[in-house]
């Protein structure tokens, strides 16, 4: 990225590298930097050899690089792609954050445990926030979390309600009590937001920002999602005894084949849905920054559910 960075008005980046730009949230990257408001980027898409990207295919301002991860993943590789924005001289790292991070406790332990998945992500950070070149000022960071990505159409388990109508009833997954809120976000309110961090950087020169689309619980995503679709929708609700069970076992113990259809471990899936329905996946609304970037609309489940399935629902 290019231009000074510091607490001055400064004019937006010119230059972006966007590394995974074919992956889900890297797709939805892309589309909102090719897009932007009152700008344009010039964009370097890094994508694994033998791929393509999903959409922009054509945009003139995107350059596509190869870049193999052959033996390492993607968030391993992270270290080396600053060490190598820094000799490049790049002003602004953006580390894969994109979530929120969770102590997991066990009933009658004093300690506290972190999934090995957050524990990745949690040492992957940490060295980036401490890389030299982000101590000595050379480069500042932008650390962007978010509530659960609630319209991934990859995930049938987690997101049904993203998935084409079928004859059967909608079924959401609810671990502990389907009255508790967590924090949700859309992926387009998420990329709308960084772009925005792209082109006020003054905002969020080395800052902890999140991003949330709606605060609701399960209970009100069914009454929703029942109005605007017509259809039937069923909560499977299973006690919080049964995350322990599954964390303890690593997973071992799910036997439904329809819990295992995730790209994510199925102790990792009990995991988030147990810290929601135990009220511990919310953040207090001072760490929410929406409003730091006004421009930037957060769309609720409800205006989701309207824009997916209009006013049939509804009517019925």
């Amino acid at each position: 990225m290019s231009h000074a960075d510091n607490y001055g008005l400064t004019p937006p980046y010119t230059t972006i590298a966007l590394f995974g730009a074919n992956g889900q949230i890297g797709d939805y990257i892309l589309e909102a930097l090719v897009h932007p408001p009152r700008h344009q980027f010039n964009i370097i898409g890094f994508i694994p050899p033998s791929t393509q990207l999903q959409s922009n295919k054509n945009a003139k301002n995107v350059t596509v690089k190869e870049f193999d991860l052959i033996t390492v993943s993607p968030l391993e590789a992270q270290p080396t792609i600053q060490d190598a924005a820094a000799d490049a001289g790049v002003k602004r790292f953006y580390p894969s954050e994109y979530g929120m991070h969770h102590i997991y406790r066990k009933p009658g332990d004093s300690k506290g445990y972190v999934h090995p998945a957050w524990n990745l992500k949690a040492d992957i950070n940490e060295q980036a926030l401490l890389h030299p070149s982000v101590r000595n000022g050379s480069m500042s960071f932008t650390l962007i979390g978010c509530g659960d990505f609630y319209n991934q159409a990859r995930e049938k388990t987690w997101c049904p309600w993203a998935q084409p109508p079928s004859s059967a009833p909608y079924q959401i997954h609810v671990i502990g009590s389907p009255s508790a809120q967590a924090d949700f976000t859309h992926l387009a309110d998420f990329t709308a937001f960084l772009v925005a961090t792209l082109l006020e950087p003054q905002k969020s020169h080395n800052q902890f920002l999140n991003v949330v689309s709606d605060t609701i619980s399960h209970e009100e995503i069914k009454a929703l999602l029942e109005k605007y679709s017509g259809k039937e929708v069923v909560l499977d609700v299973r006690d919080l005894s049964e995350m322990h069970k599954v964390i303890d076992t690593e997973g071992e113990c799910i036997k439904e084949e329809e819990l295992k259809d995730s790209a994510f471990p199925v102790d990792f899936w009990f995991l988030v849905k147990g810290l929601q329905g135990s009220g511990r996946f919310v953040r207090h609304p001072s760490q929410i920054h929406n409003g730091r970037f006004p421009e930037v609309r957060r769309t609720s489940f409800e205006k989701y559910f309207k824009e997916r399935f209009g006013e049939v629902g509804a009517k019925l």
